[in-house]
């Protein structure tokens, strides 16, 4: 496939008026990269000013890692002939504008994601569904901020039909201004939660920002939301572009039937649509899952397939999800769902975690991010851990009144600890062959350090 090239980046700049010192026009650029220290060769470098560090002090670094270009706000020191450099106003401004140009040179078809959780499985899903029907494009990793999108479409190919792109956001208009640039005619809403509280004030205001994806889209756009959310349902009606709603009420029109739960194996359940049904396994564990497959399977109905269709790609999809399973010198298995934690995805997790056999133990940190909810929602989640699991150790001061519900829901091994590895030494000496764990917390408290400690238990 051919690509963005240094040429096509020096173009769009120069035309809005920046100064670009550039090398080889031929040069590719393959990608996108906001840290000098992940740089790949023939990536574009974005020297961002962040709170703590400013990119522009790393731009030589980036481009003696291999950069094919940068934009940033200061020229770098020495000589750099063969690398297209572009000195701009405004990092963040220039690349969004760069990014939107070269989404409109490729043509590509694109599909939003967004919602509080569940974003990236979800994204990876309908990637690897619509590969079975078009040349997919999908934004890597979690490149789904302002600043991460236009990096993510550096990657982005004429040959590609399709671009699967999440959207997050953790300040008011972000995901408009993502919209903005990569300009879906699709997009899916997957549910609205408690998160960002602190920066954006109340659910309300979530709300707003999260459905402005749909409420970004075309007239002849589609948005596939979920109903079973009343907050994205109170709003489906407003939309002045078609509503592919999904869900389990009767107003669904792609609508979920009966679902049984295969723990680890995943989840199977039944669907239907305008008349039709089908079946679909899904093999990610863990049956709050499902919301990521039928909207995987709403966007491929927007894009022209039949509901067979759509199903039968979904249950052939192999992706990996955020949760990772591994095995302790114990024998018992370790459910490594360290990468975040909302609400609803611990809720999710420990609804799995109830379905396992052997003893299940539960290592929960704290959810951040929660504002005046905040100790409510850890509280809500100490009683659903007390009819879950048989033994809970937590860390971090937001997790006390978690561990206080929990005990009072009846659960007797139940702990209360300071620090994370004094709680990861208490739950590895509950663990014997057969026995499951369940490791969750916000990525602040970085539990993924913990795992080792579970992983020696004998």
């Amino acid at each position: 496939m051919t690509g963005m090239t240094a040429a096509f980046l020096a173009r769009s700049l120069r035309d809005r008026g920046h100064r670009v010192l550039a090398g080889e026009s031929a040069a590719p650029v393959t990608g996108g990269a906001a840290d000098s220290r992940l740089v790949r060769a023939g990536d574009l470098f974005a020297a961002f000013r962040g709170e703590r560090l400013d990119g522009n002090d790393f731009v030589e670094e980036a481009l003696a890692r291999g950069a094919a270009a940068a934009v940033c706000e200061r020229a770098p020191a020495g000589e750099w002939p063969d690398r297209t450099i572009a000195v701009v106003d405004d990092t963040r401004a220039a690349l969004a504008a760069l990014a939107r140009d070269w989404r409109r040179a490729c043509g590509a078809t694109v599909a939003g994601i967004t919602g509080t959780v569940g974003k990236t499985t979800t994204k990876e899903l309908t990637a690897a569904a619509l590969a079975a029907r078009f040349r997919t494009h999908r934004s890597p990793g979690n490149l789904n901020s302002h600043e991460g999108l236009p990096l993510a479409l550096m990657s982005l190919r004429p040959e590609h039909e399709v671009s699967v792109l999440e959207m997050a956001m953790d300040r008011e208009g972000e995901i408009a201004g993502l919209c903005a640039i990569a300009e879906p005619s699709v997009g899916a809403v997957l549910n609205i939660g408690a998160t960002h509280l602190e920066k954006l004030g109340d659910m309300e205001a979530i709300a707003r920002e999260k459905l402005s994806l749909a409420r970004s889209l075309p007239r002849d756009g589609v948005a596939v939301l979920n109903l079973d959310d009343e907050r994205i349902a109170a709003a489906a009606g407003d939309l002045a572009c078609e509503v592919i709603g999904f869900g389990a009420g009767a107003e669904a029109r792609l609508r979920r039937g009966e679902t049984r739960d295969l723990g680890l194996e995943g989840t199977e359940f039944a669907v239907a649509c305008d008349g039709a049904r089908a079946c679909v396994r899904l093999r990610l564990p863990g049956a709050h899952l499902v919301p990521a497959a039928l909207a995987a399977i709403g966007v491929q109905l927007a894009l022209g397939a039949s509901l067979a269709e759509a199903a039968a790609a979904v249950s052939a999809a192999r992706v990996e999800g955020r949760l990772r399973v591994r095995r302790a010198a114990s024998g018992a298995l370790i459910l490594d769902d360290t990468y975040n934690a909302s609400p609803a995805s611990v809720a999710g997790a420990l609804a799995l975690l109830r379905g396992l056999g052997g003893r299940r133990v539960a290592l929960l940190g704290e959810m951040a991010e929660l504002g005046e909810l905040a100790e409510r929602e850890h509280r809500r989640i100490g009683r659903l851990a007390a009819g879950c699991c048989d033994a809970l150790a937590a860390a971090g001061p937001l997790t006390r009144p978690l561990v206080e519900e929990a005990r009072a829901g009846g659960l007797r091994e139940c702990r209360w600890f300071e620090r994370g590895e004094e709680a990861a030494a208490f739950a590895a000496g509950l663990l014997r062959e057969g026995d499951h764990a369940l490791v969750k917390a916000s990525r602040g408290q970085a539990f993924e350090r913990l795992i080792p400690l579970l992983e020696a238990a004998a």
